[in-house]
């Protein structure tokens, strides 16, 4: 009797009754009937018991087993598994980290072919109960009378011997040894108010570096810091001797920062890591506590693949080495490579210092008390007993709730030129790919001398470019449309954000017996010749007849230019190979490549965008996302990424909502959470728009700020045109304040303050101005660039010039505070001489204050012009160190002239409770660094951080002529 497999094809049926099978027989290809019974497939079962329980830091395993009562082969896979588990030949392994603490879903399957059964289990991670003991190794308790030389180095000055004014934070202090003291059993780093060097502070700052380094560890300090604002007390380590590069690809670890002291107090635990400034990234917590009033312990605990930050033992922050990275340049063979581990995997120093002022603290004010103090009970070093080489083994302590950092990585472009042939260069665009074709020719033979063919050799090259020259010539890869390529994120620049990591790396094989030894080869990028840059590599310094793999930085070849620089935004030729005598050499696996902390921050244009007609939509009742193709976006501090869902529980939200004023229909409400980030709203287009036709025109939009919250510094803009192109932060200060102001800003200022017109990617970006925009709510609406535009009012003349100000505000013109320190208003002046004045009212936060414009102003055509106002003082600064300072500038904060009010044409200085009239040659601020043509912001104010409590009014500001 023959047994068929329900699965099979059946010429049979049953008829089921009772527990019985009946079944009838049917003929067989033979044409002969025969009885068959059914059976059907059963289904496998897990035979293994799952296990359940893992320790963090420690390898867990599970190996899973089945049976299957038909004989069947069976396979197994994973449905679900946490991010440190895998699954392969049927064995569940990983080792989970602290931050895995918790419970897992576990879903595997074992299949025969046909049926399958899952095992769903949960895996819960617990600390590991066999914890071993920190030893300590190192440690100073700062019991002597003076610092400890084998173990400290007090470093001195402000920096710049290490390239670094204000030791590369605007630092406001001079360090020496006199503010480092040792007594009673602590360590003293005192902060003095006083002059030397051209400082007004001076303070301590020392390390260990090579005296006692460290990898691996727990480290801690016993530390009481001092109160007040601009005090930036700091422990914290950095590498000795690093194999990554300088900073912040070499590593950071701030095991305690506490800066800008006031009521809402707390300490800071980071790491710094990624690529060299300015494209490297942060990661870690803060943790709040009254950190003045005692001594509290600041510690790290590191180890390989894991750093925690603890105060007094309250574990507040890890990150671990799934989020770390580091991308350097190794050699001229390996080209920019990132290392696991790197670069937390190397020895590191201790730091202690005391800063006074800076980036992140800002200035003194009036209530800072100086001396101030911070000292230090000791510090000390452990290590964990145990034998493991990546300092693990010894936590004991995690807490659950603590910040967690997601993971990151470095970002890398890569486009092929040649593998086996002339590559075509690819970009992804809303699910569609756009192609460009390349080509590998000859671009200059020497009158015949040079010959290029592709060969194929076999092996793991097999077609390589072959070329073969008796003296000197080139070959080049450029574009089959041989039109240009706009390269952006790879070379270097006098603007340190335009740094980045690209290269040109390829095989080369060097036929020795036919190849002149003493020759050179020169590796180009051109923008057509002579706009080129070029690298040369001597032949003797390359691997005869056998295979080099070489590396070459486009800063590199930026560095060395042609008769002309090479045009990034015009590449012709994207690689160029040229001899100086006699070779014959072999290419193979040509690319381009390069590499940025930011996904898409780096790489090769796509093909633009042609616009065509008199406007160009970004919003109106919707995005138009026949152009704006990404549609809207948004990116903050926290996420440290963009994102397209407006809904989310990110900083920034957005809805498009009816507007009150039916005559609008929809507009975009954008909200700013209370949750500490600053973030940012735009419209992108994938592809570049060419907005070329337009810089007669301007960017127009319409905006309502419902909501301003605790915002002092107003409403800012920008214009992106490819990273790292763009305009820059456009503050427009406080406006359109539960009202709708329609802002026009003209093409010609964009383009001035950096824009490349050729190639937009944002329609608009806006944002509350940038550390002050917590709990604003704000609607946008019109957004379009138009070709032409005459809804610009002229401004009114006064004797051919411009009355800015005189109880009325001109057009486009504005009162204006730029961070937050002062109260702007107008008021009815007590002299019976003014009416209306604008009146300023310093407090305690630094900043400047005047009149700013959306738009630019000429100034250059006033002949013999001056620029005057009349000012009041009605109450001096509380810090009488600092000057009354006029700053006008243009339309970046990099051009602009600063003047005392002394120096104008009356000579005086601002005296109490009397109005005074000041007058300064437009000649007299060309000089000292003004562009007349574009004027934006005219600043009067104390000096920077010394204005608390000073309180004035200005009036009659105006551009004139004789």
């Amino acid at each position: 009797m023959k047994t068929i497999n329900r699965t099979q094809r059946l010429c049979a049926y049953s008829l089921l009754v009772s527990t019985m099978i009946f079944a009838s027989g049917c003929s067989d290809s033979s044409g002969e009937s025969s009885r068959e019974q059914l059976s059907f497939n059963t289904a496998p079962t897990f035979s293994s018991t799952a296990n359940t329980s893992a320790s963090a830091q420690q390898p867990y395993s599970y190996t899973a087993t089945g049976e299957d009562i038909d004989g069947d082969s069976l396979s197994y896979q994973a449905q679900t598994l946490p991010s440190w588990l895998s699954f392969e030949n049927n064995v569940l392994a990983g080792t989970p980290s602290t931050t895995h603490i918790g419970e897992h879903d576990v879903v595997l399957i074992v299949s025969d072919g046909k049926l399958s059964t899952t095992q769903s289990f949960t895996v819960t991670v617990a600390l590991a109960s066999n914890a071993k003991a920190w030893t300590m190794i190192w440690s100073d308790e700062f019991n002597g009378t003076s610092l400890d030389s084998q173990h400290w180095q007090v470093e001195t000055g402000d920096g710049s011997q290490y390239g670094l004014i204000g030791w590369g934070n605007n630092e406001l202090q001079w360090y020496q040894e006199e503010n480092i003291t040792v007594a009673d059993g602590k360590l003293i780093i005192t902060a003095q108010e006083q002059q030397t060097n051209n400082y007004n502070y001076t303070s301590g700052r020392m390390k260990s570096e090579a005296k006692v380094d460290i990898t691996y560890g727990r480290i801690e300090a016993s530390v009481k810091a001092p109160y007040g604002q601009g005090l930036w007390s700091a422990f914290w380590m950095l590498p000795t001797n690093s194999q990554y590069g300088g900073w912040a690809s070499g590593g950071e670890i701030d095991i305690m920062e506490l800066f800008s002291l006031t009521t809402d107090q707390k300490v800071l635990g980071t790491i710094h890591y990624g690529m060299a400034w300015p494209l490297n990234r942060s990661a870690g917590g803060q943790h709040s506590l009254n950190v003045t009033d005692a001594f509290h312990l600041y510690a790290v605990e590191w180890e390989q693949d894991e750093i925690r930050w603890y105060v007094d033992d309250v574990h507040y922050a890890t990150v671990s080495s799934d989020t770390w990275w580091s991308y350097y340049y190794e050699n001229s063979e390996l080209g920019y490579v990132s290392k696991p581990g790197a670069p937390f995997d190397q020895d590191f120093h201790l730091l202690l210092n005391l800063a006074v002022g800076g980036n992140l603290p800002g200035s003194p004010d009036s209530q800072t008390q100086f001396p101030a103090v911070m000292e230090v009970d000791y510090v000390r070093v452990y290590q964990c007993d145990s034998t493991s080489q990546a300092g693990v083994g010894c936590v004991t302590n995690v807490n659950a709730a603590a910040t967690i950092t997601a993971p990151s990585d470095v970002h890398i472009a890569n486009y092929p030129l040649f593998i086996d042939k002339a590559q075509d260069i690819t970009w992804h665009i809303n699910d569609e790919t756009v192609s460009r074709g390349l080509t590998a020719e000859i671009a200059w033979d020497n009158d015949g001398a040079m010959s290029l063919s592709e060969v194929d050799i076999g092996g793991e090259h097999n077609t390589v470019l072959e070329i073969s020259t008796s003296n000197m010539g080139n070959m080049a890869i450029s574009a089959t449309d041989k039109e240009t390529f706009a390269l952006f994120g790879m070379g270097s620049s006098a603007e340190p954000w335009k740094l980045h990591a690209g290269e040109l790396k390829f095989d080369l094989f060097i036929n020795s017996a036919k190849t002149t030894a003493d020759s050179n080869i020169l590796i180009k990028m051109d923008s057509g010749w002579p706009a080129l840059g070029e690298k040369v590599i001597p032949v003797n310094t390359l691997k005869m007849d056998q295979w080099n793999r070489v590396s070459v930085p486009i800063n590199e070849l930026l560095a060395t230019p042609g008769q002309q620089p090479l045009d990034m935004n015009a590449v012709v030729n994207l690689f160029v190979i040229e001899f100086s005598g006699a070779a014959h050499v072999q290419l193979d696996n040509i690319a381009l490549m390069c590499g940025h902390k930011d996904s898409g921050g780096c790489g090769i244009n796509p093909p633009k965008v042609e616009i065509e007609g008199e406007q160009i939509t970004v919003f109106d009742d919707a995005v138009n996302a026949d152009i704006w193709t990404n549609g809207i976006g948004a990116w903050d501090t926290i996420t440290g990424a963009d994102y397209f869902d407006g809904q989310s529980n990110n900083h920034v939200t957005w809805s498009t909502v009816d507007s009150d004023d039916a005559d609008r229909g929809k507009v975009l409400e954008i909200g700013f959470s209370n949750n500490g980030a600053d973030g940012l709203l735009y419209f992108q287009s994938a592809q570049p728009i060419d907005v070329s036709d337009y810089q007669n025109g301007a960017l127009i939009f319409d905006i309502k700020v419902l909501d301003y919250a605790q915002t002092t510094s107003g409403i800012s803009y920008k214009i992106d045109c490819i990273f790292p192109c763009t305009t820059g932060d456009q503050v427009l200060g406080v406006i359109a304040d539960n009202q709708w102001q329609t802002i026009t800003v003209p093409i010609t200022d964009l383009v001035n303050f950096g824009l490349n017109p050729k190639s937009v990617n944002t329609g608009l970006v806006i944002y509350p101005t940038w550390g002050d925009q917590q709990g604003v709510t704000l609607q946008i609406d019109n957004v379009r660039w138009e070709k032409s535009t005459s809804t610009d009012t002229p401004p009114p003349s006064s004797s051919n010039g411009l009355m800015i100000y005189d109880g009325t505000i001109a057009p486009t013109w504005e009162l204006w505070d730029c961070c937050g320190g002062a109260t702007v208003e107008q008021v009815q002046s007590d002299d019976s001489s003014y009416a209306t004045v604008a009146q300023y009212t310093f407090n305690s936060t630094p900043t400047v204050a005047g009149i700013m414009s959306s738009v630019s102003f000429d100034a250059s055509t006033l002949s013999n012009g001056t620029l005057e106002f009349d000012l009041k003082v009605l109450s001096q600064p509380t810090d009488t160190s600092g000057d009354w300072l006029i700053k006008v500038e243009g339309i970046t904060n990099q051009v602009f002239a600063e003047l005392k009010l002394s120096q104008s044409q009356e000579g005086i200085a601002p005296q109490q409770d009397q109005w005074q009239h000041y007058t300064f040659a437009l000649s007299e601020l060309e000089a000292a660094g003004l562009n007349l043509s574009a004027v934006k912001i005219i600043m009067v104010f104390p000096t920077w951080g010394t204005g608390d409590g000073a309180v004035y009014q200005l009036d009659n500001v105006q551009f004139t002529t004789p």
